[in-house]
């Protein structure tokens, strides 16, 4: 999947989903782009690179555009994850 098709394909499944914008610190190269695309979803971090803000809003067309414009592709977008089982008792 192409950049450009990852950020038209953000919200397709519903707003449900919540989407959640992450940063690939290891890919990071503190280009800005995100920070003045997005800025409620990032804030700087180490260095000059970005994370992604903890209390941040579900993702939106800012941060789609910062998806698209992100030069090396750090930034990407998490889906929560299905609720945990509860535990089984044991003997059962």
């Amino acid at each position: 999947m192409s950049r450009d098709d990852r950020a038209r394909t953000t919200h397709a499944e519903g707003p449900e989903t919540a989407l959640r914008v992450a940063v690939d610190p290891a890919l990071c190269i503190g280009s800005g782009i995100c920070l003045a695309t997005a800025p409620r979803h990032f804030e700087p971090a180490e260095g000059h690179r970005s994370r992604a803000r903890p209390d941040a809003p579900g993702a939106d067309e800012s941060a789609d555009a910062a998806v698209a414009l992100c030069p090396v592709e750090a930034i990407g977008f998490l889906t929560p994850g299905p609720p945990a089982r509860p535990p089984t008792p044991p003997g059962r």
